[in-house]
């Protein structure tokens, strides 16, 4: 029997990652983050190469001499392990995402990385959350959701977790930042920020995070047997 696939895509701030995390530790199932893979990809590239203007230099190498892995416990945020070193703060910079965000425009490491993305997919089943994961990496899943939220609500929900981490941010900013992420996620000739045909569209915009994964369960229970 093939493993059941369960993928959660959407814009930044939606809570993809907190739902997906959520419904991988529920149910057992391994969990995938593609933009930490992205992140990480760009820091083990510009920590080889130390030029962020070619971050894509030794792409064929670094590829092959990475491996990444999730780490999470109930209630906490996933961990990320680069080659057994703890990645989770070093990813989350400015610098990293600009970086990262080259990366997801060029074809062929998009393509490099799909197939370790798919890598992640075994017998204990998946859920991969992302931008292009129901659309084109597991356009095979099971179930599909596509989570979305206003951009006020989104740039508020980032700016509380600035705020936890003793950084100073203003709402505006981050809306036009929001804006932008946007523009050029959906805007990208490969692979653009969009739902799936068969995605399940669920607004977060109103809704606490323990709300949502409770009907995303409900939702593949009613759709998944022996769930």
């Amino acid at each position: 029997m093939k493993p059941i696939i369960i993928t959660v895509d959407g814009p930044s701030g939606v809570g993809k990652g907190t739902i997906a995390m959520m419904i991988a530790e529920k149910l057992s199932y391994k969990y995938l983050d593609s933009g930490s893979l992205y992140r990480s990809l760009a820091l083990k590239l510009y920590e080889k190469n130390n030029n962020p203007e070619n971050i894509l230099e030794n792409l064929d190498e670094s590829i092959n001499d990475i491996s990444i892995d999730f780490r999470y416990k109930k209630g906490e945020k996933a961990q990320v392990f680069v080659n057994g070193n703890d990645y989770t703060n070093k990813i989350r910079t400015e610098k990293v995402a600009i970086m990262a965000s080259s990366i997801a425009k060029d074809k062929r490491a998009r393509d490099m990385l799909e197939k370790y993305q798919r890598s992640y997919l075994t017998d204990e089943g998946l859920v991969a959350d992302g931008r292009d994961m129901g659309t084109k990496v597991f356009a095979e899943a099971n179930i599909k959701f596509y989570l979305t939220a206003s951009v006020e609500k989104r740039a508020e929900r980032r700016l509380n977790q600035l705020k936890d981490q003793g950084i100073s941010a203003n709402l505006p900013t981050l809306i036009q930042k929001l804006l932008l992420r946007d523009k050029a996620d959906t805007d990208r000739l490969i692979s653009p920020l969009i739902p799936a045909k068969d995605a399940i569209i669920i607004d977060t915009s109103e809704f606490s995070a323990e709300e949502v994964f409770n009907k995303t369960i409900n939702i593949i229970r009613d759709n998944i047997k022996n769930i």
